[in-house]
């Protein structure tokens, strides 16, 4: 063992956990109204895709770039990205982040925790929302880019879930914890991010009501509601 002074990791999930509403679908039809209502018109065929991802006939890493290439198109330029990032993030986050998860944000950040957002979103508007919040780091699904730096609907390795995040967790740590010795702190509302929850110190699911207070006690996973002002003691 090395002597390394463990960093301290606070990892925050981004949909339903920073903020209270999911963010793909809600950010295609924001893109779509704010620089191409024409796009609305084609909300059935994005129906019919959602449809067939519920039914699982496909999995997130076809329903995701084919639900982006219809409602943004087959590129985005680097410039047209930053703006639909920066505006949706400035939309979003004074009306959509709980009072819990304010406060919990503001606690590890005074307590000296580096903040990492950790989501399946995809990278290039889930930075601005993170930088937003004054987060520290983002891991989330990553797009290719052309010569050009335009973002591309195909995912560049896989969607940041499940297992999938942990790894990348894992990989972050690995570059900025020295000989990995962290602190860390997690808070999820989806049982998928158990993969994660395996690598933290303190971890809570955060949501309410009977079928998560099971999942949490079966789990042995502390429970927090963000709808309510104060964080964890």
């Amino acid at each position: 063992m090395s002597g390394a002074v463990p960093i301290r990791v606070a990892i925050y999930d981004l949909d339903r956990t920073v903020l209270r509403k999911p963010t793909f679908t809600l950010f295609l039809l924001w893109a779509a109204w704010s620089e191409a209502r024409w796009r609305l018109l084609l909300l059935p065929v994005l129906a019919a895709l959602m449809i067939g991802y519920a039914l699982r006939l496909y999995g997130r890493n076809r329903f995701k770039p084919a639900a982006i290439r219809l409602m943004l198109g087959a590129s985005i330029a680097p410039q047209r990205a930053e703006k639909l990032a920066t505006d949706f993030a400035a939309w979003r986050v004074p009306r959509d982040v709980p009072p819990g998860a304010a406060s919990c944000i503001a606690r590890d950040r005074t307590e000296g925790y580096r903040l990492l957002m950790a989501t399946a979103a995809p990278e290039f508007y889930a930075g601005a929302i993170a930088e937003a919040l004054g987060f520290d780091a983002i891991v989330a699904t990553r797009h290719r880019r052309d010569d050009h730096g335009n973002w591309l609907p195909q995912l560049d390795g896989e969607n940041c879930y499940g297992a999938e995040k942990a790894r990348r967790v894992n990989e972050w740590l690995d570059a900025n914890a020295a000989d990995g010795a962290a602190h860390i702190r997690a808070y999820s509302d989806h049982a998928s991010d158990a993969p994660t929850f395996a690598l933290a110190n303190e971890f809570w699911l955060i949501g309410r009501g009977p079928r998560l207070s099971r999942l949490a006690e079966r789990k042995g996973w502390q429970t927090l509601d963000f709808e309510i002002a104060t964080g964890p003691g």
